[in-house]
């Protein structure tokens, strides 16, 4: 049996594939019989064989860690306390929490796995010191906590740094503060606050950075209620990801208020649409497409709404609204350049002539609206370029139509969108 099993695993090792999982396990079983029958020779062997195995595959924690704790008793049944304790140390670097049962082992495996275990703890000790020292130095107190929380409080070392680190992060935030970065100033006072919860200035500066947030939260909070009674949905949009933005876990009450009138307007525009499909007044159905793509705070809101949209594809009546721009499968409809540039793939800038390059000197900010045609498969068509430097206008006009758009899809399926790209151009430094 043992020279089966032992071929196997040196195929498996030969081969660099992972075996069969009960192939591992019967070894281990294996070897577990061998050591009762105090053929502690044979079972190393074996075990030592899984071990080179387990060592190249992903994974499989219990087992690496029940083959080392194997190899350290069969060590011990050979009084070979040293070795015992190298394979002990294995077993916690894997798993710095493992514990044996006092009940099933003997005192001198116990006190062997104890020593084994106070070892690996200042291996990894000295081992979180140096990477503590260089995020704490590079003042990077985040990666210090998260290094903190893995170690646990038995590193006396990292424990010492706590209020070197604590100061650091306070400095971080009070820097942020001045410059008005107020989430990055709470988040470098409560960093400093969990590492010293004793620190009076963080704490005050922590409760002063909180007022100030909520400060401008109820001035973004007013400032798009304004918009959006006023219909002004691209400024209501830009509010609402604001908040979104300073309220990180995006579900407190401001933002679920706000995603609920979006809902209902949405939702209302959505049954005017179903309700227009069976005339087939294509004017207005486009119109309330048009609608529904302003009010939209970002591309996949609602998508839970739009999905009720009835299809008004090419059974609707012919469009006679000269504002419906016609394509070979239906009609463009106009969309935000914010929600058309979401689908953007693939950028070209415009090549700067020396011509250019001395007009763009002259001229430090230029900014260029395209008016484009998106169609379906993505490709762009330059329909309107504004008056001004005829040379500047080609290079931008080349440059746009070599964009790339990811398809655009609405109810009815994929669709050309017409829409304004603003290019805002100038050297590098």
């Amino acid at each position: 049996m043992f020279g089966i099993v032992f071929s196997l695993l040196m195929a498996v090792q030969s081969t660099a594939q992972p075996g069969p999982p009960d192939e591992i396990k019967e070894a281990l079983s294996h070897a577990e019989a061998l050591y009762y029958a105090a053929r502690f020779d044979e079972s190393i062997a074996l075990l030592t064989r899984i071990d080179d195995v387990l060592k190249s595959q992903a994974g499989r924690q219990q087992e690496k860690i029940d083959t080392k704790l194997r190899l350290a008793l069969a060590h011990i049944g050979m009084n070979e306390t040293a070795k015992a304790k190298a394979f002990f140390m294995g077993v916690y670097a894997l798993n710095p929490e493992y514990a044996l049962d006092a009940q099933q082992f003997s005192p001198k495996v116990m006190a062997v796995a104890s020593d084994a275990k106070n070892e690996q703890a200042k291996v990894r000790c000295s081992s979180a010191q140096t990477d503590a020292r260089s995020y704490v130095e590079a003042g990077e107190i985040q990666s210090f906590l998260d290094l903190r929380r893995s170690v646990g409080a038995k590193c006396a070392v990292l424990e010492a740094m706590n209020s070197e680190a604590a100061e650091v992060a306070y400095k971080s935030g009070a820097a942020a503060y001045k410059r008005g970065e107020f989430s990055n100033a709470l988040s470098g006072f409560e960093m400093a606050l969990e590492l010293s919860p004793e620190h009076e200035l963080a704490r005050e500066y922590a409760d002063l950075t909180r007022g100030k947030i909520q400060v401008g939260q109820d001035r973004l909070l007013v400032q798009w209620q304004a918009d959006f009674d006023a219909h002004r949905f691209t400024a209501a949009g830009a509010a609402y990801r604001q908040i979104v933005a300073v309220n990180e876990r995006a579900n407190t009450t401001p933002v679920s208020h706000i995603r609920s009138e979006y809902r209902k307007t949405l939702s209302s525009l959505v049954e005017s649409w179903n309700q227009t499909c069976a005339s087939g007044d294509r004017a207005t159905l486009n119109a309330i497409r048009g609608q529904i793509s302003e009010l939209l705070p970002e591309p996949s809101f609602g998508e839970d709404i739009r999905s009720q949209m009835m299809p008004c594809g090419e059974t609707n009546k012919p469009d006679t609204s000269a504002t419906v721009k016609g394509n070979s499968s239906g009609s463009c409809f106009e969309m935000q350049p914010q929600l058309a540039l979401t689908r953007l793939k693939t950028r070209v800038d415009p090549v700067f002539t020396n011509e250019l390059r001395l007009y763009l000197k002259a001229n430090p900010q230029v900014v260029v609206r395209v008016k484009a045609r998106i169609n379906e498969n993505g490709d762009v068509t330059v329909t309107k370029m504004p008056d001004g430097n005829p040379i500047l206008n080609s290079a931008v006009r080349e440059a746009v139509a070599q964009w790339k758009f990811a398809p655009i899809r609405d109810d009815a399926g994929v669709r050309c969108v017409e829409t304004e790209i603003v290019l805002s151009l100038k050297l590098a430094q």
